[in-house]
């Protein structure tokens, strides 16, 4: 993510540094989404918030205020069931695949 003065980069890794951001950092102009994103994020600092549901409200944030980020995408939720792509196959032992001997 880019800061306020042109070329500067500022590394968010953390709901600690996204609110010290948005607390102190964020540009002057500030709209509806920053303001639930500064709510949002001191409630997940207190445990009471979800982490990824502080970073979707941080960057859109972002984006209204037109800060450039660049976001990894976000991985999917792990629910504890099987991936079905992996259901399907069958696994095949080392020693079944070494050629037999007559």
């Amino acid at each position: 993510m880019f800061g306020r003065q042109p070329g500067q980069l500022i590394s968010v890794t953390s709901a600690y540094d996204a609110a010290v951001f948005l607390l102190q950092q964020w540009p002057d102009e500030t709209g509806p989404k920053h303001r639930l994103a500064r709510e949002i994020m001191l409630k997940c600092l207190e445990g009471n918030c979800s982490p990824s549901v502080a970073r979707v409200a941080f960057v859109e944030a972002a984006r209204e205020a037109n800060i450039y980020m660049e976001a990894e995408p976000l991985r999917p939720a792990y629910t504890g069931k099987p991936d079905p792509k992996f259901g399907g196959r069958k696994t095949t032992l080392a020693r079944d695949r070494r050629p037999r001997q007559p």
